[in-house]
């Protein structure tokens, strides 16, 4: 096979496999469709989203990328509202006050399990139109809730709904770009799953002060309901074994075994494909430790001190403000990715003559390498009680490594896996999804015993004992993408 690298980049592409299609085995007597690459688009066709246009890849991509700010922002967007929400209901438990940002994340989570198989076996478009349109009526639903218990509950079935967004899009990408296109794309949409939950504190906390909390959800409904009708105008489908299915008017072979193997791949992939568990295991633990970060922000910047803890009592929603050092880092980072991912995978390939997706490797390994820097910063500047300015600045540093880090996996997983993108990146978001949930709910308990500063550094520990991965996976990526695994 040739490298879909233009000149002057004429080389055969490595020899040791490197898709899913190549390196996995499965039984076509129970999918969908074959997914054999010998029975998908002609590569040269003009139906395959790869040979779009620049303008068509963007406009899908950027409505694509709408859904999946809106999901995180709508996940944080209650954490500094939350004191509102807890009067109204008389809620005292703090544990009971995080579910509602909990189990939204954890929705998002176990949202991928499904929406992802589907999408492979109904198409992108589809699962996107359906999900996100479910998205707004939740939100109208959590609007007009009047109970905590009815709350909590449609904020888990609304995470459900809303993750099609910031599951399905890497595997979209992977649909349209080629792979030394991918990194700049994933950063554009890698924004949203990022930044998006610190847009949500930034603006939680004034709307909430002026307008009350329910206004918080009435403006996810209304702009989830914009973007919904972009979606049906704009939003074409990129998958393209689907695609080919649907023209040959295969799409009725479905089979009642075949739908249960495919929404169960993603559990098969986080539990028996080495990179899969890896790479999810570590951005679970990222993941984890940014939602706690996001969610106890209230914690050191609120208007009243709790736990005894230090408090740079910032009053009338300011404490929303807060989140701009996450912020920074978010936005920082995807305009260094933007100018250098691409770039550094064609040298790369150049270098080596060869094309592998373990050329994401080097700014995953610095990424990694500026978390613990950031934590550090802000846990001890903040216990020391130093300017605010300080321990910002430690958020904006442990942002910019988490965003960059994040490109960078769902990049590789991409790359990996092919075909079968869609499922491993819905495993990376269950497992992360699940210890943001957690992480969330334990992570004033963890202030509260051991302070800002041993508090943060317990989390700085455990991402440096993960720096050996990128170079784990330099040396021995190849090997294991060769080792066949039942997808």
């Amino acid at each position: 096979m040739t490298s879909h690298l233009q000149p002057p980049y004429n080389f055969d592409e490595e020899k040791v496999p490197h898709s899913a299609s190549t390196s996995t085995t499965y039984d076509t007597s129970v999918a969908l469709y074959s997914l054999n690459p010998a029975d998908t688009l002609d590569p040269n066709s003009l139906d395959n989203p790869l040979n779009w246009s620049k303008t068509h890849k963007w406009i899908n991509l950027s409505v694509v990328a709408a859904q999946a700010i809106l999901s995180p922002i709508c996940s944080t967007l209650l954490a500094v509202g939350a004191r509102e929400v807890t009067e109204e209901f008389h809620v005292t438990n703090t544990n009971i006050a995080a579910l509602p940002i909990a189990l939204f994340v954890l929705g998002l989570g176990l949202g991928p399990l499904y929406l992802a198989p589907l999408s492979e076996m109904y198409g992108r478009r589809n699962v996107y139109l359906i999900s996100f349109g479910i998205f707004c009526l939740l939100n109208v639903g959590c609007a007009m809730v009047k109970s905590m218990a009815g709350l909590i509950v449609l904020r888990f079935l609304t995470g459900l709904a809303g993750s099609a967004g910031p599951s399905l899009g890497g595997g979209t990408i992977g649909d349209m770009f080629r792979r030394e296109e991918r990194g700049g794309a994933q950063a554009v949409y890698g924004f949203g799953p990022t930044f998006g939950p610190a847009i949500g504190g930034l603006i939680g906390g004034y709307i909430s002060q002026r307008a009350g909390w329910r206004w918080l959800m009435w403006i996810m409904a209304i702009s989830s309901g914009l973007t919904t009708i972009l979606s049906v105008f704009f939003l074409r489908e990129t998958y393209a074994p689907y695609i080919h299915a649907r023209k040959q008017g295969k799409l009725s072979a479905t089979a009642k075994d075949g739908f249960k193997h495919t929404l169960l791949r993603p559990i098969r992939m986080l539990l028996f494909a080495p990179i899969a568990t890896t790479m999810s295991l570590y951005m679970a633990i990222v993941y984890g430790i940014l939602y706690l970060h996001l969610t106890t922000i209230p914690l050191l910047f609120g208007p009243k001190p709790s736990f005894g803890l230090f408090t740079y009592k910032w009053t009338g929603g300011n404490d929303g403000l807060a989140y701009l050092g996450a912020g920074t880092g978010c936005y920082a980072s995807i305009i260094v990715c933007l100018f250098t991912l691409n770039r550094s995978y064609c040298w790369l390939c150049r270098r080596y003559k060869t094309e592998k997706p373990e050329f994401q490797m080097p700014f995953m390994q610095l990424g990694m390498f500026i978390i613990p820097i950031g934590l550090f910063l802000y846990g001890w500047s903040a216990n020391a009680q130093l300017h605010f300015i300080i321990p910002l600045l430690g958020a904006c540093i442990f942002a910019f490594g988490v965003f960059m880090t994040y490109i960078c996996v769902q990049t590789y997983l991409v790359d990996a896996f092919q075909d079968y993108s869609a499922s491993a990146l819905a495993a990376n978001i269950l497992l992360r999804s699940i210890f943001g949930a957690v992480f969330s709910i334990v992570g004033e308990d963890l202030y509260k015993h051991y302070g800002y500063g041993w508090g943060t550094s317990i989390l700085g520990f455990i991402s440096c004992a993960a720096l050996p991965i990128p170079f784990l996976f330099w040396r021995y990526g190849p090997v294991l993408r060769a080792k066949p695994f039942l997808v």
